[in-house]
């Protein structure tokens, strides 16, 4: 039997994106020892069986037809699963550099690497059904099914928690107004954006390149010991890659602007069920600093810092939703200004780069000779050549783990070594010769 559940208004945005930019979630782990790929295979076919939206493919639709769905069949298609004893390098560029097909479940592959020192698994996922959570919580059940171990599912039942109004729209005026600030601030504040400058733009086919770096317990340490009062981690990396688009800009004489604007995913479930779930909850906000963030880190993260509080606390990462979808609270006339300062519905891209954390993880060892998850690696996409920087963080105990995913179309792969180098340099306190 073949379920159906339409379409909604954030899954049609990226949807579209998808028409002009590839899509795909980068997301691996690394094992201390080996995986046997049949056991890994019926692994996945169980975290399948349990996560129903994981089996999502598009429904076939007419020309004229005025909305999609989504099918969920009770069983997928074929299992996306390949073994490879190439380079984990050569994988990443063929494996993320192509969506998903979505006329048929499931929306993903995955790829075991072979590798001395320890296996990858590493799964391209279409962002218009999994976002960062997403992963985490499939991965996580793969993990189980392989180690044997249980695996309780949380949350509401998918149609409920597919009620995106419900679940992150506003409630009344109180909601909406910090949202419609938000909006138009970062309508005034983007007017002299700065832009990353192209650096030698590769001139093969391959579209991304990955340039990842490994934060040790000791490196971790030294950029808590630079947090401000009141500031996450988070606020730190953020204020670090905007400090390094300033740097790479001031090394390549190019302009900097008045601003510098992060794009950063938001997970807009509640808080009830915030890992829970799989399917794409993925809201934005925009980060906006200005350009002259004061002479360290510390003092970037601390206005960072007060720039990213009162979001947090208007839940203004719903903002999307309100113009997107049909609601009570926003006037019609009003709601057709803000969709005009939507930049993906202006297809043009007005960030500077793109930040998103998954924070510290914490999938269950695969058991047997398998062992332990040692090493995560995860991107969302670039959305353009005018967004040529995405960077995807995430923690395994006191290590972070930070993925630089870079537009080959826009800065070739020395600049993007070149570029995560400078973010090194400011992440750890690192005196920069260069400087």
């Amino acid at each position: 039997m073949t379920s159906t559940y339409r379409i909604t208004p954030l899954d049609e945005v990226f949807l579209n994106i998808s028409d002009q930019s590839v899509m795909s979630i980068q997301f691996e782990i690394r094992v201390e020892g080996r995986f046997d790929a049949d056991k890994m295979a019926a692994a996945m076919r169980v975290a399948l069986g349990q996560h129903e939206f994981s089996r999502a493919r598009l429904a076939r639709s007419t020309i004229g037809a005025v909305r999609r769905d989504w099918e969920i069949p009770d069983s997928v298609d074929h299992l996306p699963l390949e073994v490879t004893d190439e380079s984990p390098e050569d994988v990443r560029g063929r494996l993320f550099g192509v969506d998903v097909a979505l006329s048929t479940s499931p929306p993903f592959a995955a790829t075991i690497v072979r590798s001395e020192g320890g296996d990858y698994l590493m799964l391209n996922l279409h962002h218009a059904v999994f976002d960062g959570m997403s992963v985490l919580r499939f991965v996580t059940s793969i993990a189980r099914a392989y180690s044997g171990e249980d695996d309780p599912i949380g949350g509401p039942p998918l149609a409920e928690a597919r009620d995106l109004r419900s679940v992150a729209g506003s409630r009344g005026i109180s909601d909406l107004l910090p949202r419609a600030t938000k909006i138009a601030r970062d309508y005034v504040d983007r007017r002299n954006v700065t832009r990353v400058a192209a650096d030698a733009p590769a001139q093969d086919d391959r579209r991304y390149g990955f340039t990842e770096l490994r934060f040790s317990e000791d490196d971790t340490a030294a950029v808590r010991a630079l947090k401000p009062k009141g500031a996450t981690i988070n606020d730190v990396a953020l204020a670090a890659l905007a400090l390094t688009v300033v740097k790479w800009n001031r090394e390549h004489d190019e302009a900097i602007g008045d601003t510098v604007s992060i794009m950063m995913p938001v997970n807009i479930r509640p808080a009830e069920w915030s890992s829970e779930v799989v399917s794409n909850f993925a809201g934005y906000l925009a980060v906006i600093v200005p350009s002259d963030l004061g002479p360290d880190l510390a003092t970037a993260a601390g206005i960072v810092r007060d720039h990213t509080t009162p979001l947090k606390a208007d839940g203004v990462a719903g903002w999307m939703i309100d113009i997107l979808g049909p609601g009570k609270y926003l006037p019609s006339v009003v709601k057709r200004g803000l969709s005009a300062l939507l930049p993906l519905v202006q297809d043009s891209w007005v960030e500077s780069a793109t930040l998103s954390n998954l924070g510290r993880t914490s999938i269950p060892s695969f058991g047997g000779d398998v062992g332990a998850v040692t090493e995560v690696w995860f991107s969302p996409p670039p959305l353009s050549s005018i967004l040529p920087m995405a960077v995807g963080m995430a923690g395994i105990g006191s290590e972070l783990f930070a993925s630089f995913r870079s537009d080959r179309r826009h800065i070739g792969d020395d600049g993007a070594r070149r570029f995560a180098e400078i973010y090194r340099e400011i992440m750890t306190g690192a005196p920069d010769p260069s400087a």
